[in-house]
């Protein structure tokens, strides 16, 4: 942590001596620097020692606030927003437990997005999204750390989404506060994977190496025409790894009462868990009707690996009864969504939610699968994630998203498309 502050004071303390018209990252950009202190709560409370649930996170970020001069339509779009690039530690290691369970501190790289939806002359109240990734140094151990069941992999996704609210203090500074929903976790690229959700609250205070002229930002924004409006149509093929759920239950839950609290699975059984590749095609059609943002309707097609698996660890989790009155255990899955994608130039954010109207994946008995936590066999599921657009590569594309189901992550996913 020591490095990770010395690191930050020596880059802010540099560019707060930049002379302002050396300071701009180009034409009609301003450079911020900012520090937060936010206090978060752990709203899960899965682990039955904890006995605190109280952590500080301390975050440093280097970004630019868009500006008129900048010509950028998108940057006018969304009322000149604040873009950065942060740091963080959360200092979860001062989590308390009533055993010998530790937890480690997280250290997260990622980017940051904030728009004022209010805008007056002293103060600015709007909304930011935060996406990156995070480092976990003190992953699951089934010997030496049985009870970190939250998070068992060295990296993880961090995404975060809240409402801010700050006043502008002379021409320079800015000092302001947050409320935010944030989430760590890894993908369910190895198991226990409970993940972080955490709400909570921050003080931040920002730098401003050119001064802040509140007139230039209030213009009424210009109709945006140069874009492809109209019909647009996606295929996108996408690959990620899944550890099993119903597989790590055969090991933590006493099969003839799933009801008792699940144990820690041995070393030799946490070991001998996998990671089964998934892949997918999505179709999508999407209507542009503004710079911003397409809506539309997506056939996503999902295929999975380790249907013999299942089957075997559900015979051992539900009996052979269960198992043989099910759909069966078919690797091939349907769904459709709705879509949305919101753009800030080549960039995109790809939200989708969907249902099966084709799935088979064994036991689907909401009252069993809830017993040991297991939401992955429900009827809909939600995709998240971003895109970055080639428009001289035939409009091609990549991607990375989250996909889940109530909220519970099933796998991550790297894509590649293209838009047509």
């Amino acid at each position: 942590m020591k490095r990770f502050v010395v690191v930050f004071i020596v880059l802010a303390g540099v560019l707060s001596f930049l002379n302002p018209a050396d300071a701009q990252v180009r034409k009609g950009s301003n450079m911020v620097v900012s520090g937060q202190g936010w206090y978060g709560y752990d709203v899960e409370k899965l682990h039955p020692n904890q006995t605190t649930f109280g952590y500080m996170t301390y975050e440093l970020g280097l970004g630019f606030q868009t500006e008129p001069e900048s010509g950028n339509m998108y940057a006018q779009q969304f009322g000149y927003p604040v873009i950065s690039v942060g740091m963080s530690v959360a200092r979860m290691g001062h989590f308390q437990f009533s055993d010998h369970t530790k937890f480690p501190d997280l250290y997260t790289i990622y980017g940051s997005f904030e728009r004022s939806l209010l805008r007056r002359e002293h103060f600015s109240l709007g909304y930011l999204f935060d996406f990156g990734g995070t480092y976990n140094p003190g992953k699951y151990d089934p010997v030496k750390n049985p009870g970190n069941n939250w998070l068992s992999a060295p990296f993880m996704a961090y995404f975060g989404v809240g409402a801010f609210a700050k006043f502008h203090v002379g021409k320079r500074w800015e000092v302001g506060a947050d409320f935010m929903f944030r989430h760590y976790s890894n993908g369910r690229l190895a198991l226990p994977n409970e993940a972080i959700n955490a709400l909570g609250g921050g003080i931040f205070a920002r730098y401003r190496l050119s001064d802040y002229e509140y007139a230039k930002y209030m213009g009424k924004p210009q109709k945006a025409t140069d874009f492809r409006k109209g019909m647009q149509y996606m295929i996108t093929f996408g690959t990620g790894f899944h550890t099993c759920q119903a597989e790590w239950n055969t090991y933590a839950y006493d099969h003839s009462d799933p009801s008792k609290p699940a144990r820690v699975p041995t070393k030799e059984e946490a070991a001998g868990l996998k990671a089964y590749p998934k892949f997918s095609l999505s179709f999508d059609a999407m209507y542009r009707y503004a710079l911003r943002y397409a809506t539309g309707i997506g056939i996503d097609m999902f295929y999975s690996s380790n249907m013999k698996e299942l089957e075997a660890a559900d015979r051992i989790l539900y009996g052979d009864a269960a198992v043989d009155a099910s759909p069966g255990y078919d690797p091939i899955s349907v769904g459709v969504a709705a879509v949305q994608e919101v753009y800030w130039k080549n960039f995109a954010v790809h939200v989708a939610i969907g249902a099966y109207p084709y799935r088979h994946k064994g036991v689907n008995d909401k009252e069993l699968n809830e017993k040991i936590d297991d939401r992955e066999r429900g009827w809909h599921y939600e995709k998240a994630g971003i895109r970055y657009y080639f428009p001289k590569l035939a409009d091609t594309y990549l991607g990375f998203a989250i996909k889940s189901h109530s909220i519970k992550a099933e796998y991550l996913e790297f894509s590649v498309g293209i838009r047509l």
